[in-house]
């Protein structure tokens, strides 16, 4: 065999397995699934910011509204183990009919139509995500109450048309948008919250379970956004209660700022993360360079730290924040995430 030719092989070979190296460490994308079981709650209770802040995950920052005003939870997301599926009517909130989160867990989030959940690094892709109906929002689709009226009658609605009482076609949908760079993206996935359009009454339904909804078609956003529609309308607008859930949140999730996405054997502790205002960092008596910066690349901290070392981050937006060290046994990158 030509020794010339051998050789090229091998040089080429090396080359690629040296190229697929970097980019796993470099490119190579990251997925992650959001349970929301982390949170901490009292029992029977729910998220909630009377500064209208909104609520951090490893992945996105979810938005949330405070009406001062009244006293109430305007808008946006709240996480919460409020676990009640039988009880009707506003004072209910956060129960889902299914009774607890997606496979049984404890936390899960409630939602708001327009409500809006911005990503912690731009262009990740939302692959999907679990959707329920809240307690309130399926009773009153189920039983009809002061404002809504009972899903399929024509009563007060459809009366003195050919429908026949039961029959009328309602419908409860939920339609995700995805947003990149401030501008809406022409792919959207619709979800049918409940169904009462078929010919065969036999197939409407009102979703009671947990069902998993797939939105990576939407593509890599920087924000996604919901809106709710039904076939409900009074004379101020939609009569059905326009509250959805959502659990197990899963996103892809570009490399950010093209950091290694694996760390070296440098064996440093980050700790508690999350955090809310402080945020020990322990050398264990290496000399490190520590820098931490937004998920833009803005540098907000840089210090030699020998020992362990107590910072304080009181004055950081709530976010996903990359910290890196640096040292003579090597370097290594962590994310933090300040709620």
């Amino acid at each position: 065999m030509n020794t010339n030719i051998y050789t090229k092989k091998i040089i080429a070979s090396l080359v690629l397995a040296l190229t697929g190296i970097f980019y796993s460490n470099v490119t190579k994308a990251q997925t992650f699934t959001e349970t929301f079981e982390t949170f901490t709650l009292a029992p029977n209770s729910a998220y909630s910011s009377t500064t209208s802040s909104p609520f951090v995950s490893q992945q996105a920052s979810f938005e949330y509204t405070w009406d001062s005003g009244f006293g109430y939870w305007a808008g946006g997301f709240a996480y919460t183990n409020k676990n009640d599926s039988v009880t009707a009517g506003f004072g209910n909130l956060y129960g889902v009919r299914a009774g607890k989160g997606f496979n049984g867990s404890d936390i899960y989030v409630v939602g708001q139509d327009k409500g809006t959940i911005k990503m912690t690094v731009p262009q990740t892709t939302v692959n999907g995500f679990y959707v329920t109906n809240t307690t309130y929002a399926y009773k009153a689709m189920a039983k009809g109450d002061a404002f809504a009226r009972k899903f399929g009658d024509t009563t007060g609605t459809g009366s003195g048309t050919s429908i026949p009482q039961g029959s009328f076609p309602d419908y409860f949908k939920l339609i995700v948008k995805g947003y990149s760079n401030g501008i809406l993206k022409n792919d959207s996935v619709t979800i049918m919250l409940a169904d009462f359009t078929f010919t065969n009454n036999t197939q409407d339904f009102i979703l009671a379970g947990w069902q998993f909804v797939n939105t990576s078609s939407i593509g890599a956003v920087d924000s996604i956004r919901f809106f709710m529609r039904s076939s409900d309308m009074g004379s101020f607008g939609i009569n059905t209660p326009l509250f959805f859930a959502i659990d197990n949140f899963e996103t892809t999730v570009p490399n950010p700022t093209g950091l290694p996405s694996q760390e070296s054997h440098f064996n440093v502790g980050v700790y508690p993360n999350p955090f809310s205002s402080q945020v020990n960092i322990d050398t264990y008596g290496i000399s490190t360079n520590v820098m931490i910066k937004d998920i833009n690349g803005k540098l907000v901290f840089e210090r030699m730290i020998e020992n362990q070392t107590k910072v304080d981050f009181t004055t950081l937006q709530n976010g996903v924040y990359l910290i890196e060290l640096n040292s003579e046994k090597g370097r290594s990158v962590k994310r933090i995430i300040k709620n």
